[in-house]
């Protein structure tokens, strides 16, 4: 904590920063626990029948549970009593598939496959609350599984019992995401964890007898104990509980993303203790399903949604922009106020003259050259200025755009009708930014091809309804 306190006198935060800030560490420290885990695990079940270990970790983590919160857990009622149950059952099979696949496979693949459930929570979400999946969520299923194919399938196209049992877990491991994300709403998330372990730790002591004969003093070494005890205290009590208190502040996003790190820390881990090493291939697989993590959990194309969006630069509500502090316009010119090259017309000449009538300081910010920039401004509006060959959506153009007008990005507004180029480019300025649809449907091949890409973020941006939300759109024409 004394860190943290001497990193926030650094860089000043506000509290809800802060919690967001700790939280995160928070869940890096739980994945690296959980990584450390399949080293202790693979060390563990050469000598402790997996059943076995299951019953010890999860039983010790269970009794400081009850012994810290004793008096809540008196007043369990049915209902957290019998979600608690069903969570608990799911996380033991996840478990003895977990635990038994490490046996039979490497300690890094291990930890690489069980994060499959990052990809398939999307989709049992989907079949338990009817949540359509979204396109993103598709394309990483099919970047994940490619990227188990490389890490899995030998050259023959089989693949090791070791492997399946740990793909296996990874289903129980997204089902019990699912199930815990249903349940904590209604009880009281620490009551979940107790029952949870309880019944855990209770059917894996009940049926490790049947599977792997009665308990020995042998499985009890220096070692194990150790293991053990690491497993119960980090991996179990600190982890799971960690992570729901580390939820509650952290965002979902990077929450998943942190939490899928497990694989990354796993198999460093066996790396540097066990001398375990993955091939080329297996590393491009492992690397293929960290991509498909950040894709499920990222939503990449609002990386690209305007502010607005609007059918023209000419029905924009300058008047209110002008009220609300805008002093500064930067305008695309082709497609945004003309046709592609072609000259100023009445229509733009009226509108400009009209802006800087208003006040407005205006420049034009174009990746053209500058004898088709420079005659635009010429055409018609003298007092613009103007920026060619400003390599949208690289942030100076827009930078030295502000810097000639003598604005700042809370005084200043983009208008252009393209996503990748001008409405990117003012986004990662901080610059209010204003799409428009193209004026001429027919442009050049490399727009159109953008054009295709565009209709895909503009499909994302429909579907969360942000294309009703046209705050600066006049209801009548006035240019």
């Amino acid at each position: 904590m004394h860190f943290a306190g001497g990193f926030f006198i650094l860089f000043p935060m506000n509290t809800n920063r802060k919690n967001e800030l700790l939280a995160c560490l928070g869940l890096l420290f739980v994945t690296l626990c959980w990584g450390l885990g399949f080293v202790f695990v693979k060390t563990s079940v050469e000598v402790i029948p997996p059943l076995y270990l299951l019953g010890m970790r999860f039983s010790i983590a269970c009794a400081i549970l009850v012994l810290i919160f004793i008096k809540k857990l008196i007043r369990s009622d049915k209902s957290v009593i019998r979600h608690g149950t069903l969570i608990g059952i799911v996380l033991f099979f996840a478990m003895v598939l977990q635990t038994y696949g490490c046996k039979y496979t490497t300690a890094g693949k291990n930890a690489f496959l069980t994060t499959i459930y990052v990809i398939l929570v999307p989709f049992l979400h989907y079949m338990f609350n009817r949540v359509a999946p979204q396109l993103r969520y598709v394309i990483a299923a099919a970047v994940g599984f490619w990227g188990i194919g490389l890490i899995c399938l030998t050259e023959k196209l089989t693949i090791s019992s070791g492997d399946i049992m740990t793909l296996a877990s990874g289903v129980c491991y997204a089902l019990q995401i699912v199930l815990i994300a249903r349940f904590t709403e209604g009880d009281d998330p620490v009551l979940l964890v107790i029952w949870e372990f309880l019944v855990t730790s209770i059917l894996s002591f009940a049926v490790a007898p049947v599977i792997s004969g009665p308990m020995s003093g042998s499985m009890f070494t220096a070692d194990t104990v150790t293991s053990i005890l690491f497993l119960a205290v980090f991996a179990s009590l600190i982890g799971f509980g960690l992570q729901i208190v580390c939820q509650k502040y952290a965002p979902p996003a990077p929450a998943a993303i942190i939490m899928g790190m497990e694989a990354v820390f796993g198999a460093l881990a066996s790396y540097f203790f066990l001398g375990e090493v993955m091939t080329a291939r297996m590393l491009t697989g492992c690397v293929m399903l960290i991509l498909a993590m950040i894709l499920v959990e990222t939503d990449i194309a609002s990386v690209f949604y305007p502010d607005e969006y609007l059918d023209s630069a000419y029905v924009v509500d300058y008047e209110k922009l002008y009220a609300e502090g805008i002093r500064g316009i930067i305008f695309d010119i082709d497609n945004t106020l003309v046709m592609h090259d072609h000259p100023q017309n009445d229509r733009s000449k009226e509108l400009l003259a009209r802006l800087e009538e208003d006040g407005f300081k205006i420049l034009f910010l174009s990746n053209n050259k500058e004898d088709r920039v420079k005659s635009f401004r010429d055409d018609g509006t003298k007092g613009a200025m103007y920026l060619h060959k400003a390599n949208k959506p690289l942030r100076a153009g827009y930078l030295k755009a502000m810097e000639m007008m003598g604005t700042g990005k809370d005084s200043t507004v983009f208008i252009g009708d393209q996503l990748f180029t001008d409405v990117w480019g003012a986004k990662r300025c901080g610059i209010y930014n204003i799409l428009v649809k193209p004026i001429d449907p027919h442009e050049e091949i490399q727009i159109v091809l953008k054009r295709i890409l565009e209709k895909v973020v503009l499909s994302s941006y429909r579907r969360r309804g942000l294309d009703c939300i046209k705050t600066h759109e006049k209801k009548q024409l006035n240019y």
